[in-house]
């Protein structure tokens, strides 16, 4: 971390906590009075934004500055000394759901080139890939896009699961079982749409592949996996109208750990047990929640 960036723990519980002033500058865009207003993700307003790092423009690299579907820059009001945005699509849509899968295929393989760039950092001990949509999911700018963040510690949660998978835990175990028990919202080829046993709040979802030897950095399966992701976000799209929500890709380099993408949609509140005491409280069962991501009546 820089001299603007630094990382604290709270010695009550030991938990890391990033230090980032400069964020309390950045302009939000998702309230309803100026959420579509003088967007700076959106096309010919790039100077806008901090110097391209990378992009997708299907005319190729001689095609205007302002052709891409897909664009890379660093973050305007970083969290860490990495902290980049990837745009994902070029028109001003609110919700991911509205993407395609030819979208989110062509976004695979920047994602993986910006993963690589900062994990190749020796101060980066993972770069983290998450997403935030809609005012309630902490979006600042209601137009879709992706964070990463290149952090020199594991997060708690990254932790705490890689603890577990070292135990002998594997996402894989929550497919056994999934279409029986009613929790499999979609079945691609080589990875699924589900809801967990055992989900944290109402609708958690999650998107992992069946092969649990599956690398995320590995581009063999990438068209599945991009309907997969359209699916994913389409579920969500269409039973909640376009809610705020957040999802995360869940990797850890170096070791054994089996990658998976979590999607938590905002539809309930976190509370006082939630937040003063790390528990969670769901009063909605995982086949209920896939019933209705699903578009069917709970049982």
């Amino acid at each position: 971390m820089d001299e603007q960036h630094s990382i604290v723990i709270d010695p009550s519980t030991g938990r890391p906590i990033l230090v980032a002033p400069g964020r309390r500058g950045r302009p939000i865009l998702t309230k309803s009075e100026n959420m579509d207003q003088d967007c700076p993700f959106c096309p010919d307003r790039e100077h806008r934004t901090p110097k391209e790092i990378d992009a997708h423009r299907p005319g190729g690299a001689d095609a205007g500055v302002n052709s891409w579907t897909l664009r890379c820059f660093e973050n305007l009001y970083p969290a860490a000394s990495w902290h980049e945005v990837i745009v994902e699509g070029n028109e001003h849509l609110i919700h991911p759901g509205e993407l395609d899968a030819e979208l989110w295929q062509d976004a695979l393989p920047i994602y993986r080139r910006r993963l690589s760039a900062m994990e190749a950092d020796p101060a980066v001990r993972v770069a983290f890939l998450f997403k935030n949509v809609g005012r309630g999911g902490g979006a600042s700018i209601a137009h879709n896009h992706s964070q990463m963040l290149g952090l020199p510690i594991l997060p708690p949660r990254l932790e705490m699961e890689l603890a577990e998978q070292e135990r002998g835990y594997r996402p894989q175990q929550e497919i056994a079982g999934a279409e029986s028990e009613g929790r499999l919202i979609h079945a691609g080829r080589q990875h699924v749409v589900l809801c967990p046993r055992h989900p944290k709040l109402p609708f958690e979802t999650w998107l992992l592949p069946i092969d649990e030897d599956s690398e995320f950095m590995a581009a063999e399966f990438d068209q599945d996996l991009a309907e997969t992701m359209a699916a994913l976000y389409g579920a969500v799209d269409r039973a909640f109208d376009a809610p705020a929500l957040n999802s995360y890709l869940h990797r850890v380099p170096g070791t054994d750990f089996r990658w998976h993408m979590e999607l938590q949609p905002r539809v309930g509140f976190l509370a006082g047990l939630e937040l003063g005491g790390d528990m969670y409280i769901n009063a909605v069962s995982a086949a209920d929640a896939a019933a209705c991501l699903r578009g069917e009546e709970p049982s």
